[in-house]
């Protein structure tokens, strides 16, 4: 039997070479992307006890409050903002206090319960100051009042799209 051997480079040449590289990383990515899919989909059903429970309790759509944690966290509860938003729905510590006026913690706000209860009370109050106007509300959940004078639409946009995809699934 005769031993086959080739130089890399002589064997593929540079052109199929390149293209492996390509759909090696594209395949890499694809492979990436389905795993943080499959991901986010076992967090959602962990979590939809809990979005169901606030988002009732809030008067709000659960696919709503699942579009605002995709979109503010995808689904990570860890999460940390550089402007200092915290856990799922990334909920700011000192614009949310407790009923007793005292503030959470970032990393009480870690906590998935606590986080999606304060994040739809503060999406309720937004929503209420909005007069019902979905966008606007988005807006402000993510921006604060200067929506009240110049919408931010990427977000609200990014929001909807992922509400419109869990509702019609």
């Amino acid at each position: 039997m005769k031993s086959c051997t080739h130089k890399q480079s002589g064997f593929f040449g540079k052109g199929l070479k390149k293209m492996l590289i390509s759909k090696t990383t594209e395949l890499l990515l694809v492979s990436a992307l389905a795993a943080s899919i499959s991901s986010g989909e076992k967090r959602i059903k962990e979590y939809t006890p809990i979005i169901e429970k606030h988002a009732k309790r809030n008067n709000l759509e659960p696919e709503l409050v699942a579009a605002v944690i995709q979109v503010e966290s995808s689904w990570y509860p860890k999460a940390e903002s550089e402007a200092g938003a915290c856990g799922l729905m990334q909920v700011i510590p000192k614009w949310n206090p407790k009923k007793d006026g005292s503030y959470y913690t970032c990393d009480e706000l870690k906590d998935p319960e606590t986080n999606i209860k304060v994040g739809t009370e503060a999406l309720r109050w937004w929503m209420d100051r909005a007069k019902g106007d979905t966008d606007l509300a988005l807006c402000a959940y993510n921006a604060g009042y200067v929506c009240f004078k110049k919408m931010r639409y990427s977000y609200v946009k990014r929001v909807q799209d992922v509400y419109y995809t869990i509702k019609n699934k």
